[in-house]
């Protein structure tokens, strides 16, 4: 048994607390530490994943605090990989950790089957060495520390430095090595991380803290892809049915993050295959990707691992219900009674499309998804009026003190839409009132040529309809008042065709074939307009603009023809390829810009008021070239010319 088994610190590794052990206990054989935790002298000292652990919670006290549970969720690197991982293969992993399945540990993680290097040594951060020393007594390894692509910090924005313990090295494999000797702490005080790509280290650094700090989230693999997915969607990156635009993705993934960032993080992309990791986190999983890579991702779409991990699993573009009725004649206008909701896609363009029905007949549908409250007061397309509705609008016909205009107000349609309800209905035409038509009177009056085996009030009843139909529709054609009014159609074409024929519209003249795109001239002609309109962006006045495809397409006008045909325009292509103005270009322009209006209004700002003005990110502010033209902008602004008063002596304008 364990008699002095030091209390874990905050956030401290397990394979820490074991090395404070060794230093306390001060065996001869290193061996016999892993003897007396383990259970076995060949035990291997691991530092993120361990194994063994049910056996050495067997050797704590009675009553000890650790568990199994609370080692590995507080203590290993567990709750950072857990939740990139698919259930069972999560739950293996767990397996093995309690057990002593340590070889196979890596593998189920997924770590080494992943193009991202483990860290080579254990890491600290100086800030943090320098506060445990003074309120602890001593030092020890932070979990958050050695997870690969944490650089800084995330709770003092500081570099993470190396120490002089290599993780992987032979000699010390059976030997766990405390951060008192470990730590070295350098002599230059300056611990900042000069890099332009700061901000995202220390977005991904926060985002790696939470997820250690937070019972491991295992919401599979299908579900993470479905997620993205849906973000992408809300972004116009992929449909809402499921289907990637994989291009766009690529572009706007690639301007989010710099190759040398990605490079940096072990992250890059083979912008030429069509299955690199980005594409397979989006796509159906067919294997796990290491957290790094989805932690990008989750930036990339706008959220923070936090944000991300609390949306809802099931994807619910018009809320979760009850919806509301929106049918006009019911006393339930308006009123959250319906319980289901039917979602769909759209072949078109991919959207959702809800169909919610109510209990009274009323059934409408809605595109979606519903982004305001405003939303959930709108119809797409009525599908059904149901019984109700229908009562509401023979009442209101036979009432002759009620306009037409005033039953469409009601009931919530167009007054076209309640003659051809009337007519389905078989309503009494012309309706009752003061001021009566006997246009359709006059219409239905011909004799009628009844058929064989069909009743004359049928025959009466369709050729209403029909003509109807052609009222409210005049500029309608044959094809679309077949399709809209199939039922009638067909009804009449096999009873009474050669009416039909001589009430249907007249055929539409044929349209000439369309003309094919001279491609090559149209090349050459979008490329000298592209020129022009990079020139007609330069010297815009006002705030300048950056010069990218999608801003020359949109001076063009023709931006769509741009994104969707470039590859048939090879010339074009050339020509916006060098004319694309890089994100360190357009800040020395935008530096420039400001420097013009600080000098027409007489100022002399500080360096900070300049780069607030100008708009720099901070990556894009820590460019050395960025750096020295806002040197030389200030420079410039200090010598400030004489002005001169109309009235009085020249003098310097005092600040």
């Amino acid at each position: 048994m364990i008699g002095c088994f030091p209390d874990p610190y905050p956030d401290e590794l397990l394979y820490s607390v074991c090395a404070r052990f060794h230093d306390r206990v001060q065996y001869p054989n290193k061996k016999n530490t892993m003897r007396e935790l383990f259970g076995d002298e060949a035990a291997i000292a691991t530092v993120g994943l361990p194994s063994n652990l049910q056996t050495l919670v067997s050797m704590l006290p009675p009553g000890s605090p650790y568990t199994v549970e609370r080692l590995i969720n507080n203590h290993t690197l567990y709750p950072f990989y857990a939740p990139f991982l698919d259930c069972e293969q999560a739950r293996q992993l767990w397996a093995d950790m309690e057990g002593a399945r340590g070889p196979s540990i890596y593998m189920r993680s997924g770590i080494m089957a992943s193009t991202i290097q483990p860290m080579e040594w254990l890491r600290f951060c100086p800030v943090c060495a320098q506060e445990d020393k003074e309120l602890l007594g001593e030092y020890y390894w932070h979990r958050i520390h050695q997870l690969p692509g944490i650089e800084v910090c995330p709770e003092h924005n500081v570099r993470v430095l190396d120490s002089k313990i290599r993780i992987q090295n032979p000699q010390t494999r059976h030997e766990f090595v405390s951060a008192d000797r470990g730590t070295q702490l350098p002599r230059s005080r300056s611990y900042k991380l000069f890099n332009s790509h700061q901000a995202v280290l220390l977005r991904i650094a926060q985002d790696a803290a939470w997820l250690l700090k937070h019972q491991p989230l295992i919401p599979g693999l299908d579900i993470l892809a479905k997620r993205y997915r849906e973000l992408l969607a809300e972004r116009d990156l992929a449909t809402y049915s499921g289907r990637v635009r994989v291009s766009e993705l690529l572009n706007q993934f690639c301007e989010c993050y710099s190759p040398e960032l990605l490079k940096y993080l072990q992250c890059q992309i083979d912008v030429e295959s069509q299955h690199n990791w980005l594409f397979r986190l989006v796509r159906s999983p067919k294997g796990s990707q290491h957290p790094l890579r989805h932690l990008l991702l989750m930036q990339f779409l706008g959220h923070t691992a936090e944000s991300f991990f609390k949306l809802p699993q099931q994807f619910k573009p018009f809320g979760k219900g009850p919806w509301l009725c929106l049918n006009k004649a019911a006393d339930h206008f308006r009123k959250p009674v319906i319980t289901e909701c039917e979602l769909a896609y759209s072949k078109e363009h991919g959207k959702p499309i809800g169909t919610f029905s109510c209990s009274c007949g009323f059934v409408y549908s809605r595109t979606g998804p519903d982004e305001s409250e405003e939303d959930t007061l709108r119809i797409t397309k009525i599908r059904a009026f149901g019984s109700v509705w229908e009562d509401a609008l023979k009442t209101l016909w036979y009432d002759s003190s009620v306009s037409l205009r005033e039953i469409a107000r009601q009931l919530g349609v167009d007054a076209a839409t309640i003659k051809l309800h009337a007519a389905a209905l078989e309503l009494e035409f012309p309706r009752p009132g003061k001021r009566q038509t006997t246009r359709m009177s006059r219409t239905l009056a011909r004799p009628l040529e009844v058929e064989p085996g069909v009743s004359e009030a049928s025959l009466h009843r369709y050729r209403r309809e029909w003509l109807t139909a052609r009222q409210v529709y005049p500029e309608a054609g044959r094809t679309a008042l077949k399709k809209q009014f199939q039922r009638v159609y067909t009804w009449l074409y096999r009873n009474d065709r050669e009416w039909l024929e001589a009430h249907l519209p007249p055929r539409m003249a044929k349209s000439p074939p369309p003309v094919r795109v001279d491609w090559e001239h149209r090349d050459i002609e979008l490329a000298d307009a592209a020129r022009q309109a990079a020139i007609q962006l330069q010297t815009r006045p006002g705030k300048p603009t950056q010069i990218t495809i999608a801003a020359v397409g949109r001076q063009l006008g023709q931006l769509a023809l741009i994104q969707r045909h470039l590859d048939k325009l090879p010339v074009t292509a050339q020509v916006l390829s060098e004319l694309v103005e890089t994100r360190e270009a357009f800040a020395l322009r935008r530096i420039q810009w400001v420097v013009e209006c600080y000098r027409e209004e007489g100022i002399c700002p500080q360096r900070w008021q300049l780069v607030r003005r100008a708009g720099l990110r901070p990556e894009i502010e820590g460019l050395p070239v960025v750096q020295k033209a806002l040197d030389e902008a200030v420079e410039s602004l200090k010598i400030m010319p004489l002005q001169y008063d109309r009235d009085r002596s020249p003098q310097r304008l005092a600040f």
